[in-house]
């Protein structure tokens, strides 16, 4: 059975940090490293990679439920979609959240490629194949992002975090369908 639109489109996002945010495709950091890109995970452990970032839903959903089965006479929902993006890149004991942000700058500047339209040329003249996922979101916003020092009980190391809103559409009848 596929993934449902859900999964489908996280694992898209996903493989699109980690393919875009590369030194190669001139930005500061690499995210193509085995594990770097990853859902779910809520702490950055030793065995790790650095940087790394991780995709997980908000912690505060919409408080309004939905009527199941969708709108009372729509077969599709519209939605804002709030996903969090954490990161985390290698310690500088001076200054502790210089590099989260310098990673937090890499993934809004790869996260904005998204809504960039496919019909305008990148610089290499070739139009932009990620455009909203390929179809998967209507649109995506962010919010500015924060960097915070190690905190004992979270994190051994300086981290980033930001929300990131999907215009998500989704048939609720069947969540498998793209």
């Amino acid at each position: 059975m596929s993934d449902s639109k859900r999964l489908a489109t996280l694992k898209a996002l996903s493989t699109f940090l980690a393919a875009e945010v590369t030194q190669g495709n001139g930005y500061k950091h690499d995210l193509d490293a085995d594990g770097a890109v990853c859902r779910g995970k809520m702490y950055s452990t030793n065995e790790d990679p650095l940087p790394m970032i991780t995709i997980m839903e908000n912690i505060d959903p919409d408080r309004y439920p939905r009527v199941a089965g969708g709108e009372l006479y729509s077969p599709i929902t519209k939605e804002d979609w709030v996903l969090l993006v954490q990161g985390w890149a290698i310690d500088d004991k001076k200054n502790p959240t210089d590099p989260a942000y310098e990673l937090m700058a890499d993934v809004r500047k790869a996260l904005a490629k998204l809504n960039k339209n496919p019909d305008s040329l990148q610089s290499d003249g070739v139009a932009n194949p990620d455009f909203r996922l390929g179809g998967l979101i209507a649109g995506m916003t962010m919010e500015p992002g924060i960097a915070r020092p190690p905190i004992e009980q979270v994190s051994a190391k300086a981290f980033f975090w930001m929300r990131i809103v999907l215009k998500f559409v989704e048939n609720p009848n069947d969540p498998y369908q793209l």
